[in-house]
């Protein structure tokens, strides 16, 4: 038990000190001059529209919580959509301090009202990351066909790479991962022990059955719809922020999803995106011709709004679900 406690202590401490290091990094690289039009930019902001992000933001958590009825229903339970709606917000404000972690409170907070077993409610937490990561991937790829033109030219006029190079070099990434993939369905059998191996097919199969099980919901196309709300409702929270800034305010929608996608990934690394989805925002609106420190703000406006939702009805949800006996 120790042990795993110091374990716990030692990545919790890696990833806030991660995060911390990309602030530091970020910050130390702009100059006194982009510092202070930073805080202009944010002293300047119609907070109006920062209200408004935060409200499609939070109903953005409520349509996930729809969404984890209709799979909760599927294994012939039910649960109401504030107490699932609450189990999400938990889930999230212990991401916060513990990545990953979040998933199985949020099962765990829903058995204390609904007495639902945490591994079943668990294996649907599985289905909701496997649509997701398809989700994301689909969209990262859409955003980058459509500003494919924009991207491109921002390389050539400011990285002095040849374009030819770039579609060259683009082509062999294709060929080495067709390649690895091909390599790995020859070898599969061979490297059946092997851990890291056992890890990834595991990881995969996970992948797979949580997408497959999609076709056994009693409610399929409400499960589909809801995923697509989810990820429309985070790009218009985005949007509503391009919106607060006059620098972005004349940004679309189109760059709005490629900014929300590739911000996406600062979660997946450091806890609630800390440090890291700022910096890809101002590196994103960089291609638009968005300042450095304007772009900056702009991540910090959009880091805040989905922070303060959390962390809010986050606290909320502990305190109501502490007031509820477990069900036996």
């Amino acid at each position: 038990m120790p042990d795993n406690r110091i374990k716990n202590i030692i990545r919790i401490s890696f990833f806030l000190l991660l995060g911390i290091g990309f602030i530091w990094w970020f910050w130390s690289k702009l100059s006194d001059d982009e510092k202070e039009q930073m805080w202009l930019a944010l002293k300047q902001a119609d907070y109006i529209w920062f209200v408004l992000s935060a409200l499609i933001t939070v109903l953005s958590h409520y349509i996930r919580a729809l969404r984890w009825n209709t799979l909760i229903e599927s294994m012939g339970y039910k649960t109401g959509t504030k107490d699932s709606f609450l189990a999400v917000m938990g889930g999230y404000l212990t991401n916060l301090a513990v990545p990953r972690l979040g998933e199985v409170v949020r099962c765990g907070l829903l058995r204390k009202k609904t007495g639902i077993p945490i591994e079943k409610s668990l294996g649907t937490v599985i289905t909701e990351r496997a649509v997701d990561l398809l989700l994301f991937a689909f969209i990262l790829l859409a955003a980058l066909a459509f500003e494919a033109k924009t991207i491109l030219g921002y390389v050539k006029g400011n990285m002095n790479i040849n374009t030819d190079k770039l579609y060259v070099l683009s082509a062999v990434a294709i060929a080495v991962i067709i390649l690895c993939i091909s390599v790995f369905l020859l070898l599969r059998k061979r490297l059946g022990s092997n851990k890291i191996f056992v890890k990834l097919a595991g990881l995969f199969k996970g992948l797979w059955l949580g997408i497959k099980s999609i076709t056994q919901l009693k409610r399929p196309v409400t499960f589909v719809v809801c995923s697509v709300t989810i990820w429309l409702l985070w790009i218009c929270g985005t949007y509503t922020i391009f919106l607060s800034l006059g620098q972005t305010s004349a940004l679309d929608f189109v760059q709005a999803m490629t900014t929300t996608v590739t911000g996406a990934i600062g979660p997946m690394i450091t806890p609630g995106g800390i440090g890291l989805q700022p910096a890809i925002f101002a590196e994103v609106l960089l291609v638009y011709g968005i300042s450095k420190p304007v772009g900056y703000a702009c991540g910090w406006l959009c880091w805040t709004v989905s922070q303060i939702g959390t962390i809010v009805l986050g606290l909320a949800a502990f305190v109501y679900f502490a007031s509820n006996k477990k069900k036996s």
